[in-house]
């Protein structure tokens, strides 16, 4: 399992030294329990270990030269620092076929130094300049300005301050322009700060291998997971069949102390006449030979109460868990005396209990959910994950057939695999590939023909934190506007009546379509109780706006590039950030990034 994976972005740890080490780089690595990534382009590694690192760090000094000698004038890049961050966070694993090396933070200085390399200001700190008057003023420091292009550039990247200068005078301004918190570099602490500051907004994949995979859709929910671990309030999580709804909450428990118990529960077993009993427990003596019995809910006192598929809770098992849950006190069947439990319980389901028609207790949901909802995202949303998830899955089945072969997979059943939209998520895929070893162990690759996969539309995740807006009265009917342009016709005879407006038509036509993307941005939004504004999901929304549930991640970026590029100086807000996604997803050609650079 990897380590987290960091970068640092500061003027005096990020430069290169010509010919020599950066002493303070080491210096900085060793007090934070950091192993440097690279060794520098222009010297030698650090002569320092570290046996059990907080993280992988990378350096970057985000000006120009990154190596200075004296007579050189030290500026500010924020395009070099978007760069490297760029770099590491599309990186892709070759052999896994996956983008395994994304950052899963940045530590960001507040205060750059530019200026003039004088042969005094070499002599303290080879490279850095005598600085300028301004630098280390707080309402002109450079890290804001960088703070700010990153949380555009790169939204879901979590972004803390490392720095010397006082965090009062900056804590409104970081906050405000998307840092997530500060680390006083001079703080003995800061090894415990910065290992606090991984786990609670740190993309992470989980170090304990449960759940495997590290695109960006799973990574934004563990970490959503493991916020909701520091508190014991009631959570309910979302997603479809077989996208691992326990397996997220096992994460949840286990980074909340795995010392406490963890019962996991089939709703449907709570039946009418049998809920009470099973949940509850029975009194000894309420019958002739009745014994004491212990329900789930006291097996679970003092940790985690799993209620899977809670949906299917009949109507008394829920009025029955909304006492428990609003009282925290239970009597057993027979009993007369209550009794008091400590229980937090983490629901699951892949139904819309939000409706009205759903049939599920709104005052029951409201209690469930008083710690969040985290909606775990399907498969086809994460399929870079697909190889990683079938070596895993390879390996178990080969294991659990005496005598199966260890195989590679194929490029080519990767391709298969990755191909498909697998309606049952996980689940399906687990089934496929058991099956494949199954029937073939006598094999030492894994290709296209020993799968069998069936072809279906993917269901429609249903499961959602809030509706998409409704229309508003004074939107125009989108039905009368399509029949009110196929009435439009231009005569030839009346030149002067649209000579020269064929733009003009065209670029209405982006606007008008590029509202209509905004809208569907908007309704398929991931929105949690830490972030009400939501996140934004590219192929959910292209999905969305095009009605074409097939439609990959891809193919998503193509759609947002091509609408939205005409009129991409005129975009703000979501839309955006929506556009600068895509062509992340899918940059432009390196000729064209160059010219543009």
């Amino acid at each position: 399992m990897t380590i987290p994976r960091i970068l640092i972005i500061d003027d005096l740890f990020g430069r290169e030294v010509l010919g020599g080490r950066n002493r303070e780089r080491e210096n900085l690595c060793a007090k934070y329990l950091l192993l440097e990534e690279h060794a520098p382009a222009t010297g030698a590694r650090g002569r320092y270990s570290v046996s059990n690192p907080i993280a992988s760090a990378s350096f970057c000094r985000a000006q120009l030269p990154i190596a200075a000698k004296v007579g050189d004038v030290v500026e500010n890049s924020i395009s070099t620092a978007l760069e490297a961050i760029r770099n590491g966070w599309t990186k892709s694993d070759r052999k896994t076929h996956s983008k395994s090396f994304r950052w899963s933070m940045i530590l960001l200085d507040l205060c750059f130094y530019t200026g003039l390399v004088t042969e005094e200001s070499d002599s303290s700190a080879p490279g850095m300049p005598e600085g300028r008057a301004g630098d280390d003023d707080p309402i002109s420091y450079f890290g804001l300005a960088l703070l700010d292009a990153i949380s555009k550039a790169f939204p879901e990247l979590p972004v803390v301050i490392l720095s010397s200068k006082p965090r009062s005078g900056v804590s409104m301004n970081f906050s405000r322009h998307g840092a997530v918190g500060f680390i006083d570099r001079s703080d003995p602490d800061g090894p415990e700060l910065l290992r606090d500051a991984l786990r609670t907004h740190g993309l992470l994949e989980d170090s304990s291998g449960g759940i495997v995979g590290r695109s960006l859709p799973l990574l934004l929910a563990l970490r959503e997971a493991r916020r909701a671990a520091l508190h014991r309030h009631h959570l309910l999580i979302g997603g479809e069949r077989g996208s691992g709804k326990e397996l997220l909450a096992r994460y949840i428990h286990q980074n909340g102390g795995a010392d406490r118990p963890f019962v996991p529960v089939n709703s449907a077993i709570f039946t009418p006449q049998l809920f009470s009993s099973e949940f509850f427990g029975i009194e000894a003596g309420t019958a002739t030979g009745v014994h004491a019995k212990k329900g789930l809910i006291e097996a679970a006192d003092g940790g985690d109460l799993f209620l899977d598929e809670v949906a299917d809770l009949p109507d008394e098992a829920q009025a029955g868990i909304l006492r428990v849950l609003q009282d925290g006190q239970f009597t057993r069947v027979g009993g007369k005396k209550p009794r008091k439990v400590a229980v937090r319980v983490i629901a699951a389901t892949n139904s819309d209990v939000q409706h009205p028609d759903s049939g599920f207790r709104a005052d029951l949901l409201d209690r469930l959910r008083t710690g969040g909802l985290i909606t775990l995202p399907p498969l086809r949303e994460r399929s870079e994950d697909i190889p990683l998830l079938a070596e895993s899955i390879i390996r178990e089945a080969e294991k659990a057939h005496r005598g199966a072969r260890p195989r590679e997979i194929s490029e080519e059943a990767l391709a298969s695999l990755a191909g498909h939209d697998w309606p049952g998520n996980i689940r399906e895929l687990r089934t496929v590939l058991f099956d494949a070893v199954n029937r073939y162990p006598d094999v030492e690759h894994l290709v296209p023909g020993h799968l069998r996969i069936e072809t279906r539309s993917p269901p429609v995740p249903v499961i959602k934190l809030h509706p998409a807006p409704t229309q508003q009265p004074s939107s125009l009917d989108l039905s009368g506007l399509l029949t009110t342009l196929k009435k439009i016709t231009f005569d030839s005879r009346n030149v002067s009546a649209w000579m020269g407006q064929l733009h003009t038509l065209q670029h209405a036509q982006t606007r008008v379509a590029a509202r209509l993307l905004g809208a569907a941005v908007e309704a398929t939004k991931r929105r949690t109780p830490d972030n009400p504004d939501g996140l934004i999901q590219i192929q959910p929304a292209a999905k969305l706006a095009t009605g074409d549930a097939s439609l990959t991640a891809s193919k998503a970026a193509d759609l947002f590039k091509r609408t939205l590029g005409p009129i991409a100086d005129e975009l703000e807000g979501d839309l955006l950030i929506a556009y600068q996604t895509s062509l992340r997803l899918r940059p432009r050609s390196t000729k064209a990034r160059n010219v543009k650079a």
